[in-house]
């Protein structure tokens, strides 16, 4: 069926008014989905999320202990220098990675007692000589 005059006039993103009734409370007739206070468009944001960058080497560096910073910023700026080529970008990012899980791990509280037990005596063992004098078949 043609369009008339009047329709055209619209254009094709209008439509000609309704001729059935709207239901009181309700302009189009149709009840909206999500109930006036929740609407979508009320809640939502057109902000970006704002999130941390767990690869951020000054945020690393906030959290290493005074001791260990010279020691981050020593291997940094090493591979930074090497990742102006693009074979050592993945380096970088590598080096950023390993010094964020030591950040993380420095920061547990049971970290320097753990070191310290890992660094101490190993109580119940015996020297290597004594070990392959014991266990080594008799030829």
């Amino acid at each position: 069926m043609p369009l008339t005059g009047e329709e055209c006039a619209q254009g094709p993103w209008q439509h000609p008014p309704s001729t059935t009734r709207a239901r009181p409370g309700h302009s189009s007739g149709v009840p909206s989905a999500v109930p006036s206070p929740a609407r979508y468009d009320d809640t939502v944001s057109a902000q970006p999320a704002e999130r941390e960058d767990p690869l951020d080497p000054q945020r690393i560096l906030d959290q290493l202990p005074a001791d260990e910073r010279g020691f981050f910023l020593d291997q940094y700026r090493e591979a930074v220098e090497n990742a102006r080529d693009p074979a050592g970008w993945k380096q970088l990012r590598r080096v950023l990675r390993l010094w964020r899980f030591h950040a993380d791990a420095v920061g547990d509280p049971g970290y320097r007692e753990a070191l310290d037990a890992a660094r101490g005596p190993v109580s119940g063992g015996m020297p290597l000589e004594d070990a392959v004098g014991v266990y080594r078949p008799a030829s």
